[in-house]
Parts: structure tokens; C-alpha cells; sequence
């Protein structure tokens, strides 16, 4: 029996999009949201910090994370993903980009149509080479427990 109809969820999608349908720009200004994709070209991904910060989200590793449950007519699933924010403000503007992050991760963490729980995981902050330059990954995880795993 075909499945064209049935469509996989794409959470990196869904959760860039609650993130930026929900910021609030009275707490920090909102960064350039936009989602790493594959592309056809070689070219690297370009940004402008001096436009303002950056909020890249891909696919985590592994994109997906799938238990069992007793006889395995029910599954645990588990969509992880990345966040990078980049900023040339300060560590101070970084922190504070990951504070809204988080706050929305818990504010909003029964929230989302496709998923049942949206959490955020931890951050790590990034010391790279280049200078006056701040990056950091947050970790977050989009969940559906008990769900019924596609049996045909």
C-alpha cells in the first residue's frame, strides 16, 4: 500500500518556526533565524554579523532517536537539534540569546501540534579562532512518547 500521503514530520522546521513565531523582542532583540539546508553547491553558508546575530538550526546527531516500548507496537521518539548562535556583540548579547531560547523551550514546551514536548538539553559555548566573534550550540530535543510504530 503507497504512503505518498503520509508525511514525515521535519522538526528542525517546526521548532525554528515556534521560536520564531513566539520571540520576544523586549527581552533581546530577535537574530536572523534561518535553517541550515543541503544544498546542490559547494558554496559555504555566508552571514553578515554586522546586520545583527544569527540563529542557525539543523538536524542534531542522531536527527532521530526511536525506543521501543514492551512488544514494540508502541515506539519513544526522540528528534534532536542544533542550534548555533553567532553574535559580534559581546558574550554578555550570546548569553542572553540562549536565555530566550531556553525561556521559549520551557515556556512553550506542550505547545507544539506535532510534538508532544519541546526540550531544551543544554549549551555549549564556543571558543574558536576568530576574534570579538561569539558562537555557542544549544541542544534541543523534540519528543513523542507512546506512539504507535508503523506496522504493514
Amino acid at each position: 500500500m503507497p504512503t505518498e500521503g503520509i508525511r514525515e514530520q521535519i522538526p528542525i522546521t517546526n521548532v525554528l518556526s515556534e521560536l520564531n513565531t513566539n520571540w520576544e523582542t523586549d527581552n533581546v532583540a530577535k537574530p536572523s533565524i534561518i535553517e541550515m539546508a543541503g544544498s546542490a553547491t559547494t558554496d559555504a553558508t555566508r552571514i553578515d554579523l554586522n546586520k545583527g546575530d544569527y540563529l542557525i538550526g539543523r538536524p542534531g546527531s542522531p536527527s532521530l532517536e526511536e525506543i521501543p516500548i514492551g512488544n514494540w507496537k508502541y515506539v519513544n521518539r526522540m528528534y534532536n537539534i542544533e542550534v548555533e548562535l553567532q553574535t559580534k556583540d559581546s558574550r554578555q548579547r550570546l548569553y542572553n540569546l540562549m536565555r530566550e531560547v531556553r525561556k521559549l523551550c520551557h515556556s512553550r514546551r506542550h505547545s507544539m501540534d506535532n510534538f508532544q514536548r519541546l526540550q531544551f538539553l543544554n549549551f555549549t559555548e564556543a571558543v574558536g579562532e576568530q576574534l570579538r566573534i561569539w558562537t555557542g550550540t544549544i541542544q534541543l530535543q523534540v519528543v513523542n512518547n507512546g506512539v504507535l510504530a508503523e506496522i504493514t
